[in-house]
């Protein structure tokens, strides 16, 4: 208590010799964000956030920058069903709510941020190909925004421009925390998760004759990667223009923000007594991984005469050496061991301006696998999400439109994401800028496909949401 006292009261202190020096200057925002599903016709959410952000200019080479975020979402605490994840979804959790806490230092080429924050890699809308420096928070899938999925990081990144339109940037990140996703009971479980909780339910069920003819003890333990040096993750940028193209050289080597379920060992006890029904246990464990990602990126926009001027072409690529990958049985979900591959995923997108103000993006990626199958048992690869069968190699395709009226206070705009697995999502929105500080956004999520596939596992939590937003 004695330490938090202090801290308060030297942060007062600092905020008020900031703001009587004129250097200093905050924002920050409100916001409540609703959603109401369909198919239960309860809501799913009523989250009310509030960020605050703070900025101090010591000098023409120093500022701080602190955010700092709290949330509560009351559907917790108003059903039932939600009772088993109304920790983790409830409220925010530990440390969370500082979200970035960083001093910047310039001086002419060189360029220093140290402290916790967000590393954006790469131009994908709505896929994760280069953008593979922070962990996510997929308590939501992938609905919220970019800035929102990301878990900030305590590192330094270290920039040097040796010449116009181009930087070099160093990435050390001893920090780590895992990539988390939202817990059994809550609307966007993936369904591994409920599948292993199934399992685990089963397993230590009482013996049945016949169809469990034993008592089940299940054991996980999670092993975290270690303090040492040598473990810090590290990622190297080069960013470069040739002509009027801009490139992107990346490389990020460390563990990876998602574990994986190993069964270490079976251990088989007699009975000793009646009812004569032995004992099984099985002792798993997760595990990080060391992972190597090597890619980079294009931008280009074309403005000579001809068919393609106006277009903004742009790519993305990425090889994950060394990736865990599942395998398994796709017909009951049942993940036998774990494969490590060198995987590939890329991604090119055009977007362009039709009719003066209607933007159009559209995306095509493919995730390629670096075999069909493990070659054990004709166990198929599994999907990460669901357990499901997962394709050598996926094609994804997004189209993104959108436009403004009222001199941009209305602004709607509609997304699809979909592969040639027939399931996706589409997800259309309008905008209204009530005053220069209130935004209103009324949407729709609507997933489609088989329960196996990454979209369709949610085609029972299609939902319509709101947001009220107002900024200071």
């Amino acid at each position: 208590m004695r330490k938090i006292l202090t801290f308060f009261i030297g942060g007062v202190l600092f905020l008020a010799q900031a703001v009587s020096a004129g250097e200093f200057s905050y924002s920050g925002y409100l916001k409540n964000e609703l959603s109401l599903g369909l198919e239960t016709e309860q809501l799913t959410k009523f989250k009310n956030i509030f960020q605050i952000s703070g900025q101090y200019v010591f000098n023409d080479n120093f500022v701080a920058f602190v955010t700092a975020k709290y949330w509560y979402d009351s559907v917790y605490d108003w059903y039932e069903r939600y009772d088993p994840a109304q920790h983790y979804m409830g409220h925010i959790q530990r440390n969370d709510w500082l979200r970035d806490c960083y001093l910047d230092y310039m001086n002419g080429p060189w360029f220093l941020r140290l402290g916790k924050q967000q590393v954006s890699w790469g131009q994908a809308d709505g896929i994760a190909i280069l953008d593979r420096v922070n962990p996510v928070d997929l308590s939501e899938y992938w609905l919220p925004d970019a800035v929102d999925l990301r878990i900030p990081l305590w590192m330094a990144n270290i920039n040097y421009s040796p010449k116009l339109n181009s930087n070099l940037q160093l990435l050390i990140i001893p920090d780590f925390e895992q990539s988390t996703a939202a817990p059994p009971s809550a609307p966007f479980t993936f369904r591994s998760y409920k599948l292993f909780m199934d399992f685990k339910k089963f397993w230590e069920m009482p013996p049945i004759p016949v169809i469990k003819p034993f008592y089940g003890v299940l054991n996980t333990d999670i092993y975290y990667p270690s303090k040492k040096p040598e473990h810090t993750k590290i990622g190297v940028q080069w960013q470069d223009r040739i002509s009027d193209w801009d490139y992107t050289l990346n490389y990020l080597y460390g563990y990876d923000y998602l574990a994986r379920t190993y069964l270490d060992s079976m251990q088989v006890i007699p009975p000793v007594g009646p009812p004569w029904y032995p004992t099984l246990i099985r002792n798993y464990s997760r595990r990080f991984k060391l992972v190597q990602m090597v890619g980079g990126s294009l931008n280009h926009t074309f403005t000579r005469q001809g068919p393609l001027k106006g277009i903004t072409f742009r790519a993305d690529a990425a090889v994950y050496m060394n990736e865990p990958t599942y395998y398994g049985d796709a017909s009951t979900g049942a993940s036998y061991g774990v494969n490590r591959w060198d995987n590939v995923f890329w991604l090119i997108g055009l977007d362009r301006y039709i009719f003066t103000k209607w933007l159009v993006s559209f995306q095509f990626a493919q995730y390629i696998m670096q075999d069909a199958k493990p070659g054990i048992d004709n166990y198929q690869t599994l999907n990460s999400y669901t357990n499901g069968a997962q394709d050598q190699v996926e094609n994804i395709f997004s189209l993104k439109i959108s436009t403004h009226f009222m001199n941009d206070k209305l602004k709607p705009e509609v997304l699809w994401s979909f592969t040639d697995d027939n399931q996706g999502r589409v997800s259309p929105k309008i905008n209204y800028e009530i005053r220069d500080n209130l935004v209103f956004t009324l949407g729709f999520h609507y997933f489609y496909g088989n329960v196996q596939d990454s979209n369709g596992q949610f085609r029972d939590c299609n939902q319509v949401y709101t947001m009220l937003k107002f900024s200071f």
